[in-house]
């Protein structure tokens, strides 16, 4: 639709952001033919780029400003002064936000994490609440390109060494919108890793969906096995239902600020003002806005419209309608750090996609539904307790200093730090995380021998005790915010990052995986030679998992809360946000399967304020 008939319609809900958590609740309340909704997204609709659908081909789209805002931290006091890469894995740039461009993994954290955000003041939001949502975004396709079921038997080429279990429905749907399945082409390390994490003593995890994620697991992808492509809010949620009259989604588009009823109490927003080329349009809502352009963009939107600390909405000329301090606080992510080992050359690595010859035939092959381009790169995830690459020594440290971090913290943080230092020290809680990848991973910033074959590993810490900021840097709307994630302001998550990292140097020295190796390549002997040259190495290309929230807080407000249970923003009558930035604190997982049960959830509550 062109932006002169959006803006000359009213609406019944007005969802800023087409991502992957705003055309979720935009498919569900439109359902209701007798409501008319409508989306603004930023990006574009990118149906049919390879980029997007080719499983193999996922991350190809990172750092492209078509797909990615490739936002940059503000310099890392902490890191070196580094400015940090952000890529909007969280929230991308087109319809289906970040479940477009993401790396695909579908997985979910521990049931306690999920409990945590209920005890924190959210009644409903636990994990038997979850688990309900988890079921009704996603269903289960495992490999028959043919049968028209939707659960379906193992692969049956899959075999036995792999330790694949049949799904369980207990913990599992079966008609959901997102189709979820186990990789169909598995690289040649993928079971000699899990040998390799079993014999340092960490368990293999058949079903780290049912409440408990430690070990090593072969993770399920958010990819359609049938047809070998991604499925994502894009093509699940929006496109089987664009056909809807009442389902109205504007592309091209920039939120400048949501418009308020002055002097209403509390504030009840009546439109959306925008951006589409030169000109300024406003779209009226006779119901509400609701706010899922991310943890970045959804704060900064906030204080563009005059939510937020009246200091920062001051000095950039904006009036404060809500002096709402915790706006854009409590950011924080996973840090993570890799490593890359040169292998030998008759492992099979994505590597051969920078040798023409070989590039080509993996295209041939993926015509036929063969090959890795048919899906997600990375299938082996680890998840460990502290006990599994701590030593105890290095616990009674950790102890000390966690403990030092929670008498110092103000309240709210106060309260999520003294859950973080319960899970620190429980075995059944994941606080390091370990991938390998079968090939050169870009982002490590070793540059490639060619035909040379590489292993690299992410060691990523899941519950750090950081704690960073997102706010405006302009009053212009197309200004990017200035994103803080303050890494290692807290000096443990860099103790427990090194910890992590000196287990996965162990891992490669562990068979069957030392057969494979050649050499180290990163870090180097002199990168490697003491515990202070590894901090180094870790301050000097650290970086994230891609996965930002609690700018937005889901608490009460007395503890730095900027939404209540029903995802309302303190202070106003009619505006919601949903995405990732509502989740106070980190789950140990990937969080696409986390965001869509949000905003399943979020859906249900909206129909519910209505009847």
């Amino acid at each position: 639709m062109i932006p002169e008939r959006f803006s000359s319609l009213t609406f019944d809900y007005i969802i800023i952001g087409g991502g992957t958590a705003g055309l979720v609740v935009a498919s569900r309340l439109s359902e209701d033919p007798a409501v008319t909704v409508g989306v603004i997204e930023a990006g574009e609709w990118h149906a049919s780029i390879d980029g997007v659908n080719v499983p193999g081909m996922a991350g190809s789209t990172l750092g492209d400003p078509q797909f990615d805002w490739a936002f940059m931290s503000v310099p890392q006091k902490h890191a070196n002064d580094r400015l940090v890469y952000q890529p909007r894995l969280q929230s991308g740039k087109g319809l289906g936000g970040s479940s477009a461009i993401n790396l695909l993994g579908f997985n979910r954290g521990s049931a306690h994490e999920y409990d945590a955000i209920e005890a924190f003041g959210n009644p409903g939001w636990n994990w038997e609440v979850f688990l309900k949502y988890f079921k009704k975004a996603s269903s289960l396709m495992l490999q028959a390109p043919h049968d028209s079921e939707t659960t379906l038997p193992l692969p049956t080429h899959l075999g036995p060494e792999y330790k694949l279990e049949q799904p369980d429905p207990q913990w599992h749907g079966d008609s959901g919108p997102i189709v979820k399945a186990y990789s169909t082409h598995f690289a040649t390390l993928h079971v000699p890793f899990i040998d390799a994490l079993e014999k340092l003593g960490v368990p293999r995890n058949t079903e780290p969906n049912k409440g408990n994620n430690i070990g090593a697991t072969t993770i399920y992808c958010s990819v359609d096995s049938r047809t070998a492509t991604r499925s994502y809010a894009g093509n699940a949620y929006y496109e089987a239902n664009a056909g809807r009259k009442n389902l109205v989604v504007l592309t091209n588009a920039t939120v400048s600020r949501i418009i308020f009823n002055s002097g209403s109490t509390p504030l009840r927003a009546t439109g959306v003002e925008f951006l589409n080329g030169d000109k300024k349009y406003v779209a009226a809502t006779k119901g509400e806005v609701v706010l899922a352009a991310g943890a970045f963009q959804s704060p900064q939107i906030l204080e563009l419209s005059g939510i937020g600390n009246k200091d920062t909405l001051g000095k950039h000329g904006i009036e404060t309608l809500i002096d709402l301090p915790s706006v854009g606080e409590n950011l924080h992510d996973h840090p993570d750090i890799h490593v890359v080992y040169e292998i030998r050359p008759e492992y099979e690595t994505v590597d051969i996609a920078r040798e023409p010859e070989l590039a080509a035939k993996q295209l041939e092959l993926y015509k036929s539904q063969k090959g890795y381009l048919t899906s997600a790169l990375a299938a082996v995830y680890a998840f460990l307790p502290t006990k599994a690459f701590a030593t105890d020594e290095q616990m009674a440290k950790w102890k000390e200093m966690a403990t030092h971090s929670v008498e110092e913290a103000p309240q709210g943080v106060k309260k999520q730090l003294e859950t973080q230092l319960k899970w620190l020290f429980d075995p059944a809680s994941a606080e390091g995380e370990i991938i390998p990848f079968p090939g050169l991973f870009l982002p490590s910033g070793v540059q490639p021998v060619p035909k040379t074959r590489y292993s690299s590993m992410l060691c990523a810490g899941m519950h750090p005790f950081s704690r960073g900021s997102v706010h405006i840097s302009s009053a212009d709307p197309r200004a990017p915010p200035a994103i803080d994630p303050n890494y290692f302001s807290n000096p443990l998550d860099l103790e427990i990052l090194l910890a992590l990292f000196k287990f996965a140097l162990k891992l490669y020295d562990t068979d069957p995986i030392r057969e494979a190796v050649v050499r180290r390549v990163a870090p180097t002997a002199e990168e490697s030679s003491s515990d202070e040259a590894l901090l180094e190495y870790i301050k000097n290309g650290s970086g994230c998992v891609y996965h930002p929230l609690g700018s937005a807080s889901m608490l009460p407000r007395e503890d730095g809360g900027v939404v209540d249970p029903a995802l309302k923003v303190y202070g106003t009558a009619n505006v919601r946000v949903v995405d990732a930035s509502i989740l106070p604190i980190q789950v140990a997982a990937h969080i696409q399967a986390t965001v869509y049960a949000v905003a399943e959830k979020a859906a249900d509550i909206i129909k519910a304020s209505k009847m």
